[in-house]
Protein backbone atom coordinates (compact mmCIF):
# COMPACT_ATOMS: atom_id res chain seq x y z
CA UNK A 1 0.00 0.00 0.00
CA UNK A 2 2.99 2.04 0.51
CA UNK A 3 4.24 1.73 -2.61
CA UNK A 4 1.35 2.39 -4.53
CA UNK A 5 0.42 5.82 -2.11
CA UNK A 6 3.97 6.67 -3.51
CA UNK A 7 3.62 6.10 -6.97
CA UNK A 8 0.40 8.25 -6.49
CA UNK A 9 1.95 10.79 -5.44
CA UNK A 10 4.81 10.91 -7.93
CA UNK A 11 2.02 10.61 -10.85
CA UNK A 12 0.44 13.66 -9.16
CA UNK A 13 3.49 15.53 -8.96
CA UNK A 14 4.76 14.65 -12.42
CA UNK A 15 0.99 16.38 -13.70
CA UNK A 16 1.69 19.17 -12.08
CA UNK A 17 5.64 19.61 -13.58
CA UNK A 18 3.52 18.80 -17.25
CA UNK A 19 1.29 21.98 -16.08
CA UNK A 20 4.69 23.81 -15.89
CA UNK A 21 6.05 23.02 -18.69
CA UNK A 22 3.26 23.67 -20.72
CA UNK A 23 3.45 27.10 -19.71
CA UNK A 24 7.08 27.30 -20.73
CA UNK A 25 6.25 26.23 -23.69
CA UNK A 26 3.88 28.26 -25.00
CA UNK A 27 5.59 31.44 -23.09
CA UNK A 28 8.88 30.28 -25.42
CA UNK A 29 6.82 29.81 -28.89
CA UNK A 30 5.24 32.72 -28.67
CA UNK A 31 8.34 35.21 -27.79
CA UNK A 32 9.77 33.03 -30.48
CA UNK A 33 7.43 34.22 -33.06
CA UNK A 34 6.76 37.64 -32.08
CA UNK A 35 11.16 38.04 -32.66
CA UNK A 36 11.05 36.43 -35.98
CA UNK A 37 8.49 38.15 -37.37
CA UNK A 38 9.68 41.97 -36.16
CA UNK A 39 13.08 40.89 -37.87
CA UNK A 40 11.58 41.28 -41.47
CA UNK A 41 10.50 44.71 -40.61
CA UNK A 42 13.49 45.99 -38.72
CA UNK A 43 15.80 44.95 -41.48
CA UNK A 44 14.02 46.92 -44.01
CA UNK A 45 13.82 50.10 -41.68
CA UNK A 46 17.59 49.39 -41.31
CA UNK A 47 18.74 49.26 -44.94
CA UNK A 48 17.01 53.34 -45.31
CA UNK A 49 19.04 54.19 -42.03
CA UNK A 50 22.57 53.06 -43.81
CA UNK A 51 21.49 55.16 -46.87
CA UNK A 52 20.39 58.50 -44.28
CA UNK A 53 24.12 57.61 -42.68
CA UNK A 54 26.10 57.57 -46.41
CA UNK A 55 24.11 60.52 -47.10
CA UNK A 56 25.20 62.05 -43.97
CA UNK A 57 28.80 61.50 -43.97
CA UNK A 58 28.93 58.81 -41.14
CA UNK A 59 31.57 55.95 -41.26
CA UNK A 60 34.54 58.05 -41.92
CA UNK A 61 36.02 58.07 -38.30
CA UNK A 62 38.82 55.33 -37.73
CA UNK A 63 40.10 55.42 -34.40
CA UNK A 64 41.81 52.08 -34.04
CA UNK A 65 44.00 53.24 -31.65
CA UNK A 66 41.66 53.27 -29.04
CA UNK A 67 39.88 50.58 -26.53
CA UNK A 68 37.18 49.04 -28.16
CA UNK A 69 33.99 48.85 -26.66
CA UNK A 70 31.84 45.72 -26.56
CA UNK A 71 27.89 45.25 -25.99
CA UNK A 72 27.47 41.74 -24.47
CA UNK A 73 23.84 40.18 -25.13
CA UNK A 74 23.23 37.04 -22.70
CA UNK A 75 19.96 36.31 -20.74
CA UNK A 76 18.49 36.71 -17.57
CA UNK A 77 15.69 34.04 -17.90
CA UNK A 78 17.88 30.98 -17.74
CA UNK A 79 16.44 27.61 -18.88
CA UNK A 80 17.90 27.46 -22.28
CA UNK A 81 20.81 25.26 -21.78
CA UNK A 82 24.32 26.22 -22.74
CA UNK A 83 22.79 29.56 -24.24
CA UNK A 84 25.37 32.42 -21.87
CA UNK A 85 28.12 30.02 -21.02
CA UNK A 86 29.18 29.81 -24.97
CA UNK A 87 28.62 33.73 -25.61
CA UNK A 88 30.69 34.60 -22.35
CA UNK A 89 33.42 31.74 -23.27
CA UNK A 90 33.51 33.51 -26.68
CA UNK A 91 33.54 37.03 -25.27
CA UNK A 92 36.67 35.97 -23.49
CA UNK A 93 38.11 34.22 -26.34
CA UNK A 94 37.91 37.82 -28.12
CA UNK A 95 39.08 40.05 -25.58
CA UNK A 96 41.70 37.99 -24.35
CA UNK A 97 43.97 39.85 -26.85
CA UNK A 98 42.66 43.25 -25.27
CA UNK A 99 44.36 45.36 -22.46
CA UNK A 100 41.55 47.75 -22.46
CA UNK A 101 38.01 47.86 -23.67
CA UNK A 102 34.69 49.10 -22.20
CA UNK A 103 32.13 46.00 -22.07
CA UNK A 104 28.10 46.66 -21.68
CA UNK A 105 26.11 43.86 -20.70
CA UNK A 106 22.73 43.10 -21.81
CA UNK A 107 21.35 40.75 -19.42
CA UNK A 108 22.27 40.62 -15.21
CA UNK A 109 22.42 36.69 -14.54
CA UNK A 110 25.56 35.56 -15.62
CA UNK A 111 27.70 37.83 -12.94
CA UNK A 112 29.43 34.85 -12.04
CA UNK A 113 30.10 33.19 -15.27
CA UNK A 114 32.01 36.82 -16.17
CA UNK A 115 34.12 36.64 -12.85
CA UNK A 116 35.52 33.73 -13.71
CA UNK A 117 36.19 34.41 -16.90
CA UNK A 118 37.70 38.09 -15.48
CA UNK A 119 35.50 39.85 -17.53
CA UNK A 120 33.96 43.18 -15.72
CA UNK A 121 31.29 45.19 -17.66
CA UNK A 122 31.17 49.14 -17.79
CA UNK A 123 27.38 48.96 -17.33
CA UNK A 124 25.11 46.05 -16.40
CA UNK A 125 21.17 46.37 -17.78
CA UNK A 126 18.38 43.78 -17.67
CA UNK A 127 18.26 41.82 -20.08
CA UNK A 128 14.80 42.10 -22.25
CA UNK A 129 12.79 38.84 -22.43
CA UNK A 130 10.23 39.93 -25.70
CA UNK A 131 9.97 42.36 -28.46
CA UNK A 132 8.38 44.85 -25.96
CA UNK A 133 11.05 45.20 -23.72
CA UNK A 134 13.42 46.00 -26.13
CA UNK A 135 13.52 49.82 -26.85
CA UNK A 136 13.72 51.26 -23.22
CA UNK A 137 16.79 48.96 -22.44
CA UNK A 138 18.38 49.80 -25.73
CA UNK A 139 17.87 53.10 -25.67
CA UNK A 140 19.75 53.43 -22.31
CA UNK A 141 22.02 50.91 -23.81
CA UNK A 142 22.75 53.12 -27.56
CA UNK A 143 22.85 56.45 -25.74
CA UNK A 144 25.88 54.83 -23.21
CA UNK A 145 27.97 53.62 -26.21
CA UNK A 146 27.67 56.69 -28.26
CA UNK A 147 28.54 58.90 -25.46
CA UNK A 148 31.76 57.16 -24.85
CA UNK A 149 32.12 56.91 -28.72
CA UNK A 150 31.47 60.68 -29.40
CA UNK A 151 33.79 61.35 -26.13
CA UNK A 152 36.91 59.46 -27.72
CA UNK A 153 36.62 56.63 -25.18
CA UNK A 154 36.41 54.41 -27.57
CA UNK A 155 36.77 53.99 -30.99
CA UNK A 156 34.55 51.18 -31.95
CA UNK A 157 31.34 49.68 -31.23
CA UNK A 158 30.84 45.55 -31.42
CA UNK A 159 28.32 43.60 -30.75
CA UNK A 160 28.68 40.00 -29.56
CA UNK A 161 25.58 38.10 -29.54
CA UNK A 162 23.46 35.03 -30.58
CA UNK A 163 23.21 34.25 -34.24
CA UNK A 164 19.86 32.68 -34.95
CA UNK A 165 20.56 29.01 -37.07
CA UNK A 166 16.70 27.40 -36.15
CA UNK A 167 15.01 26.53 -33.29
CA UNK A 168 17.81 25.38 -30.81
CA UNK A 169 20.88 26.22 -32.62
CA UNK A 170 23.06 28.95 -32.64
CA UNK A 171 26.35 30.12 -32.83
CA UNK A 172 28.00 33.71 -30.77
CA UNK A 173 28.70 36.10 -33.38
CA UNK A 174 31.04 39.27 -33.85
CA UNK A 175 29.18 42.48 -35.49
CA UNK A 176 31.22 45.57 -35.69
CA UNK A 177 28.08 48.83 -35.47
CA UNK A 178 30.60 51.75 -35.32
CA UNK A 179 32.21 53.12 -37.03
CA UNK A 180 29.98 51.69 -39.90
CA UNK A 181 30.95 49.89 -42.66
CA UNK A 182 28.95 51.40 -45.42
CA UNK A 183 28.55 50.30 -48.94
CA UNK A 184 26.27 53.67 -50.12
CA UNK A 185 27.89 55.82 -52.76
CA UNK A 186 25.42 58.55 -51.86
CA UNK A 187 26.43 62.00 -52.56
CA UNK A 188 26.43 64.37 -49.20
CA UNK A 189 23.68 66.63 -48.66
CA UNK A 190 23.81 69.80 -49.70
CA UNK A 191 23.81 72.45 -46.27
CA UNK A 192 20.08 72.98 -45.07
CA UNK A 193 19.08 76.31 -43.20
CA UNK A 194 17.70 74.13 -40.26
CA UNK A 195 20.16 71.76 -39.26
CA UNK A 196 23.99 71.31 -39.42
CA UNK A 197 26.07 68.48 -40.88
CA UNK A 198 27.37 67.69 -38.14
CA UNK A 199 24.04 67.53 -36.54
CA UNK A 200 22.64 65.30 -39.27
CA UNK A 201 25.58 63.08 -38.73
CA UNK A 202 24.87 62.88 -34.99
CA UNK A 203 21.30 61.73 -35.52
CA UNK A 204 21.94 59.46 -38.11
CA UNK A 205 24.35 57.69 -35.76
CA UNK A 206 22.54 57.53 -33.16
CA UNK A 207 19.45 56.22 -35.00
CA UNK A 208 21.47 53.29 -36.90
CA UNK A 209 23.86 51.92 -33.67
CA UNK A 210 20.20 51.65 -31.72
CA UNK A 211 18.62 49.91 -35.34
CA UNK A 212 21.62 47.42 -35.52
CA UNK A 213 20.97 46.90 -31.64
CA UNK A 214 17.47 46.13 -32.23
CA UNK A 215 17.88 44.04 -35.03
CA UNK A 216 21.15 41.87 -33.05
CA UNK A 217 18.90 41.79 -29.96
CA UNK A 218 15.87 40.31 -31.65
CA UNK A 219 18.36 37.37 -33.49
CA UNK A 220 19.46 36.97 -30.05
CA UNK A 221 15.73 36.65 -28.84
CA UNK A 222 15.05 33.89 -31.65
CA UNK A 223 17.96 32.23 -30.36
CA UNK A 224 17.12 32.80 -26.63
CA UNK A 225 13.47 31.50 -26.55
CA UNK A 226 14.67 29.07 -29.59
CA UNK A 227 16.78 27.22 -26.95
CA UNK A 228 14.29 27.56 -24.14
CA UNK A 229 11.68 26.01 -26.68
CA UNK A 230 14.02 23.04 -27.69
CA UNK A 231 14.75 22.48 -23.70
CA UNK A 232 11.06 21.88 -23.18
CA UNK A 233 10.12 20.08 -25.96
CA UNK A 234 12.60 17.68 -24.73
CA UNK A 235 11.56 17.84 -21.36
CA UNK A 236 7.84 17.48 -22.19
CA UNK A 237 9.02 14.18 -24.27
CA UNK A 238 11.20 12.46 -21.06
CA UNK A 239 7.83 13.60 -19.18
CA UNK A 240 5.59 11.41 -21.08
CA UNK A 241 7.87 8.61 -20.95
CA UNK A 242 8.24 9.02 -17.37
CA UNK A 243 4.57 9.67 -16.57
CA UNK A 244 3.71 5.92 -18.87
CA UNK A 245 6.36 4.05 -16.83
CA UNK A 246 4.69 5.61 -13.67
CA UNK A 247 1.11 4.52 -14.85
CA UNK A 248 1.99 1.50 -15.48
CA UNK A 249 3.70 0.34 -12.81
CA UNK A 250 0.68 1.72 -10.60
CA UNK A 251 -1.35 -0.82 -12.49
CA UNK A 252 0.76 -3.62 -11.80
CA UNK A 253 1.09 -2.57 -8.28
CA UNK A 254 -2.60 -2.60 -8.12
CA UNK A 255 -2.95 -5.57 -9.83
CA UNK A 256 -0.68 -7.49 -7.35
CA UNK A 257 -2.03 -6.27 -4.19
CA UNK A 258 -6.20 -7.25 -6.10
CA UNK A 259 -4.29 -11.01 -6.33
CA UNK A 260 -2.25 -10.61 -2.64
CA UNK A 261 -6.01 -9.40 -0.99
CA UNK A 262 -7.30 -12.21 -2.92
CA UNK A 263 -4.95 -15.18 -1.62
CA UNK A 264 -5.22 -13.83 1.95
CA UNK A 265 -9.21 -14.29 1.57
CA UNK A 266 -8.81 -18.00 0.11
CA UNK A 267 -5.90 -18.72 2.94
CA UNK A 268 -8.20 -17.20 5.73
CA UNK A 269 -11.24 -19.55 4.18
CA UNK A 270 -8.76 -22.82 4.84
CA UNK A 271 -7.62 -21.90 8.32
CA UNK A 272 -11.50 -21.54 9.31
CA UNK A 273 -12.18 -24.40 7.38
CA UNK A 274 -15.00 -23.25 4.96
CA UNK A 275 -13.11 -25.34 1.88
CA UNK A 276 -13.89 -29.18 2.48
CA UNK A 277 -11.96 -31.72 0.37
CA UNK A 278 -14.09 -34.63 -0.87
Amino acid sequence: MNRERYLQQRLHTLGALDDAISAMRSFSAHHFRESRQALPAIQSYRAEVEAALAAAGGGRRTDIDLPPGIVLIVSDLGLCGDYNLRLIEYAAEILSGQQKYMLYCIGRRPMGLLKRYSLSPKHWYHAPTSVDGAPNVLLEVAQNALDDFHSRQIGQIFVISAQFHGAGRFSPELNQILPPKLSSSSPLPGPTHYQTQQHLRHVATREYLYTILYELLLDALASEHGMRLFAAESANKWLKDTTETVRRQLASNHRERITQELLDIVAGSHRKGLFTTT
